[in-house]
């Protein structure tokens, strides 16, 4: 391009402009390339946007290199940013007030010189801030596309709301020019959302948007969050003021914001070794990689406990033979999920069939079609999850003793882990998950905890070997339950405690850590309050309690350190 500028990848397309990184050969640096069609230039809109943000040169605001016009299209190359969006970051949680409030500092900043040059960006919202990468706050503003130059005319068309409605100021919804302060106030809703977790706009009507009505009645920040100092919650008010002659501007904004800055912590307190550990693990980067190796060490880890754990206990394969079958499942399970889980479950239908006709064919006509959907989805990583549940209890053996039931007990945390990585088909996991565990205690019979403990194997399910009939399998599975109240329970509680809680873990550490904690609560009642109500159970609260420890460390410590809404599949 230009003989300068090599194309890399495309990093996003938006409503009116696609953005490619570049790298320009003749500098040797990044770049970005944001190339913007004359079918959506509205009367030379990309030519005034490059004057408008070449007009800036400032630390925290996205540099403008050069502007090419072309007959059909303006490619404007800009500063490349490496690091992610604040959107980004708020989605993952983690951002501490301090954080937030050094944004805020950060930007008004960048607006005060954009403001004195006669620039307003009207489109302040958190997916046009960008966060450096590193573990100090580093703001860039971008994206000054709307920016109107007040000396040389409107960038768009008068009444034309270029800016997101739930980040306006009351003036610029109603159609009004925007000037300086409708800044001030998007960005005050924007470090509003980063201290509360939402932002009271959201969710709401077009028709009450439209008109600023609804911009003009918004909650106050100590109502949502009562912890934060009066200095800070002062600040956002200022900024919020619906009048725009009562606002402050940016400078003003800017020292409230620093008197509310000294009574909070340091933003930089990412000085320990594990602090920068996870600083590091949240990266973009980072995740990716860790997503994608992630993956496909549990799907191999799954394929070689699960065969290693099942082969052996229904005999059909020469001894040697399960090696083989182990390492090849395991080893193709590693490279490719989705095809070592086909060739794992594949080498579980002979030795089902030759327990009985009926059970194999039940098996392949329910995982057939769970399996496709898991891979249609993208977890067919996670999809021999369910054949843990049963080796962990099998592992901690038949005795009661602290040891063997806190071993059982990681069968706890399936579920939370099934609905934190595998999202709303988490209840399926959790509910193959709880059916496992009952067939392992219907054919082998061990300690289930925290339910029950089966001494050994069950009538009712021994009489359906040599079996050729679905039919018939299917009668004696049900009436096994029926008379094992409490395994219904447990595969009821497994199932109930998938669901996805990456839907309600966001906000802030605490928040997520409250919410986590709820979510222990949930279960231990469930674990401690359910065996005395179902027939045949066991009651031992010691033991069940026991149980829980391992659920309660995996959970808190999920919630405090891997915020779930965004994780990748």
């Amino acid at each position: 391009m230009f003989d300068r500028y090599r194309l890399v990848r495309r990093l996003g397309r938006g409503a009116y402009a696609t953005v490619y990184l570049a790298h320009d050969t003749r500098m040797g640096r990044p770049v970005a390339v944001k190339v913007i069609e004359d079918s959506v230039d509205v009367d030379g809109r990309a030519l005034r946007e490059a004057q408008a943000a070449a007009k800036l040169d400032h630390p925290h605001i996205v540099t403008v290199h050069e502007v090419h016009r072309e007959p059909s299209r303006t490619l404007l190359i800009t500063e490349y940013v490496d690091g992610r969006t604040l959107r980004d970051a708020y989605s993952r949680g983690g951002m501490s007030d301090a954080e937030v409030v050094q944004v805020g500092i950060q930007a008004c900043k960048a607006l005060e010189q954009a403001h004195r040059r006669k620039v307003i960006h009207r489109d302040i919202k958190p997916e046009n801030i960008m966060l450096c990468s590193g573990d100090e706050v580093d703001v860039r503003i971008m994206d000054f596309g709307v920016a109107r130059l007040e000396d040389v005319g409107s960038v768009t068309q008068e009444g034309d709301l270029i800016g997101t409605l739930v980040y306006m100021a009351p003036e610029q919804a109603e159609g009004r020019e925007a000037g300086p302060k409708a800044d001030v106030f998007s960005l005050a809703l924007v470090l509003y959302e980063g201290l509360t977790g939402v932002n009271p706009l959201r969710g709401k009507p077009v028709s009450g948007l439209v008109g600023g009505g609804l911009h003009r009645s918004l909650p106050p920040l100590r109502e949502t969050r009562p912890d934060v100092s009066a200095e800070l919650a002062e600040a956002i008010e200022a900024a919020l003021a619906p009048r725009e002659d009562v606002r402050v501007d940016a400078a003003a904004f800017r020292r409230l914001l620093q008197r509310g800055a000294r009574v909070l912590p340091e933003p930089d307190i990412h000085t320990g070794l594990v602090e920068k550990t996870l600083v590091a693990f949240r990266g973009e980067d980072t995740r990716r990689r860790w997503s994608f190796t992630g993956r496909r060490l549990v799907a191999g880890g799954l394929a070689l406990a699960t065969l290693s754990y099942v082969l052996p206990r229904i005999p059909f394969y020469p001894p040697s033979a399960v090696i083989y079958v182990v390492t090849v499942c395991s080893f193709l399970a590693l490279l490719w999920p989705a095809g070592g889980g086909v060739a794992a479950l594949l080498s579980l239908v002979p030795p089902i069939f030759s327990v009985a006709i009926g059970w194999g064919i039940l098996y392949v006509a329910v995982v057939v079609p769970v399996y496709a959907l898991l891979v249609w989805r993208g977890y067919s990583w996670a999809a021999l999850l369910p054949f843990i549940a049963p080796l962990l209890c099998a592992l901690a053996g038949r005795s009661g003793t602290p040891t063997a039931v806190l071993l059982s007990g990681v069968a706890l945390c399936l579920p939370f882990v099934a609905g934190m990585f595998a999202r709303f088909w988490g209840p399926v996991l959790g509910f193959f998950s709880g059916l496992a565990i009952a067939l392992a205690a219907g054919f082998q019979g061990w300690a289930l905890l925290p339910f029950s403990f089966s001494p050994g194997s069950d009538p009712a399910l021994e009489t359906t070997r040599y079996l050729s009939s679905v039919g018939e399998v299917a009668t004696a599975l049900a009436r096994f339950l029926d008379g094992r109240t409490e395994l219904g329970v447990q595969i009821l509680v497994m199932t109930v405690f998938a669901l996805p809680l990456h839907r309600v873990l966001r906000g802030s550490t605490v928040q997520r850590l409250w919410v986590g904690a709820v979510y222990v609560a949930a279960l231990g009642a469930a674990v401690l309050l359910l065996p005395p109500l179902v027939s045949r159970a066991d009651s031992r609260p010691w033991l069940s309690a026991v149980a829980l420890v391992p659920c309660v460390i995996i959970v808190l410590l999920s919630s405090a350190l891997f915020p779930t809404r965004g994780l990748e599949r």
